[in-house]
């Protein structure tokens, strides 16, 4: 008769093995985000904005957190083609849908040397979310533009209160590009759009050296507005194709005098 260990061996070394595998961890692969930030032209002198986190929403699952830091923003620094990092992590493969900004108090403008405290609706408290599709690649990264629109994200009430209501649009730069151009005389003030039918998709401010850049502009066909303050007629560039990750350069625009 076999003795019980001779019997019960293979089957406690069987188990071991099955209990091995089964220990060893559901690794889910990794991809890199990388989150900047960058703004439309406002008519302040600052507009600091206090973000406490950020997160992205994958699929059918959760939030991930990328940014658990409180870093302040003067969104007026980052205007005509200047960024900022946001945030950047490893974070699971896969398709994401949404990204939440916690915005802290502290967020203020100044307009007219005067600092205004920015309120922020209650239904923020729990973070500003923004909707926007991207994949993050197994093994490989993906970079990301939030595109905030001071001009139209900051509300003032009829009592002299400001409100923050964030218009941000964002956007995968791999697929994006811009257009950059000349506006002759230099030193004409005056702010240029990107329009695709009635919408307004970007805006630049004239430079001191007659350059204006409009970023962050997904791939197509768009006019070009050219809006100078005062002394110049608006003028229009109809057709300028924009090509993922390029620059589209419409060169000296001659302004014609009123």
């Amino acid at each position: 008769m076999k003795s019980f260990l001779s019997t019960a061996l293979p089957a406690l070394l069987l188990a071991a093995a099955l209990s091995g595998c089964s220990s060893a961890p559901n690794r889910t692969s990794l991809g890199h985000v990388e989150i900047r930030l960058t703004d439309a032209p406002g008519d302040f002198e600052q507009v600091n904005i206090v973000v406490t986190s950020v997160s992205i929403h994958r699929d059918g699952s959760g939030w991930e957190t990328i940014k658990d830091d409180t870093t302040t923003y003067d969104l007026l620094t980052l205007r005509n083609g200047v960024f900022t990092g946001l945030a950047a992590g490893d974070v699971p493969a896969g398709h994401y849908t949404q990204i939440r900004l916690g915005i802290g108090e502290g967020s203020h403008v100044v307009q007219d040397g005067a600092i205004h405290p920015l309120e922020i609706p209650s239904g923020m408290q729990s973070g500003y979310k923004l909707v926007g599709e991207f994949d993050v690649p197994a093994g490989g990264a993906i970079e990301l533009t939030l595109d905030f629109d001071a001009a139209r994200s900051i509300l003032r009430t009829g009592n002299g209160r400001y409100k923050l209501k964030p218009t941000v649009r964002v956007v995968v730069n791999d697929v994006s590009g811009q257009i950059t151009g000349h506006v002759v005389p230099e030193g004409t003030p005056g702010t240029a759009y990107a329009l695709q039918g009635a919408d307004t998709l970007q805006t630049g401010a004239f430079g001191a050296d007659g350059r204006f850049v409009l970023g962050s502009l997904a791939a197509g066909s768009y006019e070009v507005l050219l809006h100078p303050a005062q002394a110049y007629r608006d003028t229009t560039l109809t057709d300028v194709v924009v090509n993922p990750t390029e620059t589209t350069d419409v060169g000296d625009v001659e302004l014609t005098p009123q």
